[in-house]
């Protein structure tokens, strides 16, 4: 027997899975017409009809209407599924029409008979899962007006994907890695300018599906639910996944201009994207809805809120993924709309893309390696810092401050030979190196041979004659070696 918790159910699974929405009920709600824009298709679902003429008169009064039901839903309609669910006995033959308009008719008198109009065996599963669900909350969901409430509805694949892969590899990283520390989030794809700049282009995209700890994965994946959810509803799987990692770049971008000395993870900067996104719908679609609005103010200021009381935000970043969002949106609605404006903003973008490569590869960089080895050592991590040295060296961006902390890390672990042995190392790698010339000259002081002493701090001067710990330095010797004659 077919029950009205069947006819709601199915409409709802229509508006979840398949992204149509409410376009028109009568009083009664026993006529529900559903709209998906992009297939140009219509679904019309009734709910109680008595014989054949009852069809072919809905048939009738639809195609009579054809001007004004285009009119109404802004295009024109390829198809209708009419979708009859009623307990009376009728001939249901030859009700499906191919002119002037295309017709699909079925007749659902029994809940087996609901397998007939399922267009694929996902949905199918879907809409066989056992719930607990009443007829009222099939009904109420699927006739929600709230712009928020009926996108979050929708089933959201790519917003579920990017979360899965996000969670996949945090945990991955909280069993394998055990801590999250720079070190290890430089090794496993975090953006750092030093290694973008270095080729390391990968990075851009690895940094955004890597998270600090459990609060940061936290907030960031509760954000991508609604806003993921959100936008994937409105421009569909694929424009939505364009635009998440576009503005994730864009944020990246921003981020690199910017930070030359730290480990830069998490999805923010893609999420803030999807927020631009959002307004940017808002503006086009001229939605301007009170309630909406706060509702995402509401939203956003609880997620700047938390940011604020965690460490390493990215600031930088969330401001460059919130433009890439707004960009790369109104790209993607006037290249249908205004074709002048399009242009005008394929220009600025590339205008901006320019200028972030033009910062990015003219700002002085820091060595990120001896950034973390020097963190390492002030934390007492000893055996961690001479790890990353041996990493360091590996990947060849080793320079002549590499060397110099190493020598340090030899000196502490294992003695003062050991430590003058490296800085000698470094200094035939790196032979007009002001520091370890410096830093030998002060070994060499300290046991007494004030020869080796003077010719490495004359060697440092050489190089930067204006540094004043080398000029004290060289008036030290030159004193002691007064006095003794």
């Amino acid at each position: 027997m077919i029950t009205e918790k069947h006819y709601w159910k199915c409409i709802y699974t229509w508006i979840k899975y398949l992204n149509y929405h409410v376009v028109h009920t009568n009083k009664d709600n026993d006529e529900v017409w559903l709209a998906n824009k992009k297939s140009q298709s219509i679904v019309i679902f009734k709910y109680g009809a008595n014989s054949t003429q009852d069809v072919r008169f809905d048939k009738t009064r639809i195609q009579e209407n054809q001007d004004n039901i285009i009119t109404f839903l802004g295009f024109k309609p390829k198809n209708y599924e009419l979708y009859i669910f009623t307990d009376k006995m009728f001939t249901d033959e030859n009700l499906n029409e191919t002119k002037p308009v295309k017709f699909k008719v079925k007749i659902i008198r029994e809940a087996e008979h609901i397998e007939r109009i399922m267009p694929n065996f996902f949905v199918k599963k879907m809409y066989h899962r056992t719930t607990k669900h009443t007829k009222s909350y099939y009904k109420q969901r699927a006739l929600n007006n709230n712009p928020i409430e009926k996108h979050m509805l929708k089933f959201a694949p790519v917003t579920y994907t990017i979360i899965a892969i996000n969670i996949m590899i945090w945990l991955a990283m909280t069993l394998f890695l055990n801590r999250f520390s720079d070190l290890k989030l430089l090794d496993v794809g975090g953006l750092v300018h030093f290694n973008v700049v270095h080729g390391e282009w990968y990075r851009l995209i690895t940094s955004i599906f890597l998270h600090y700890n459990f609060e940061h994965i936290l907030m960031n994946m509760l954000s991508l639910f609604i806003f993921g959810k959100i936008v994937e509803a409105i421009v569909g799987h694929w424009r939505m996944l364009v635009i998440y990692i576009v503005a994730g770049l864009f944020g990246n971008f921003a981020s690199l201009s910017f930070n030359t000395d730290t480990v830069s993870v998490g999805a923010s900067g893609a999420i803030f994207g999807l927020i631009g996104a959002i307004f940017i719908f808002m503006y086009v679609g001229k939605q301007f809805n009170r309630k909406l609005i706060g509702q995402l103010l509401i939203v956003l200021l609880i997620m700047i809120g938390l940011s604020l009381f965690m460490q390493n935000v990215n600031i930088v970043a969330h401001i460059g993924g919130f433009i890439g969002g707004l960009l790369i949106t109104l790209i993607g609605f006037y290249f249908k709309t205004n074709k002048n404006r399009f242009w005008l903003l394929i220009v600025l973008t590339l205008v901006l893309f320019i200028a972030a490569q033009i910062r990015i590869f003219t700002i002085k960089e820091d060595n990120i390696y001896n950034t973390i080895i020097t963190k390492e050592m002030k934390q007492g991590n000893y055996d961690d810092a001479k790890e990353m040295v041996k990493h360091t060296i590996n990947k060849d961006y080793a320079d002549d401050e590499t060397y110099y902390l190493n020598g340090l890390i030899k000196a502490t672990l294992d003695s003062k030979a050991e430590g003058i042995a490296t800085w000698e190392r470094g200094l035939r790698a790196h032979p007009n190196s002001g520091l370890l010339n410096y830093q030998l000259a002060i070994a060499n002081r300290s046991l007494d041979n004030k020869d080796k002493a003077k010719k490495y701090i004359k060697a440092a001067l050489k190089s930067d004659p204006s540094n004043n710990d080398y000029i004290n330095l060289n008036k030290e010797l030159s004193d002691d070696s007064d006095s003794e004659n």
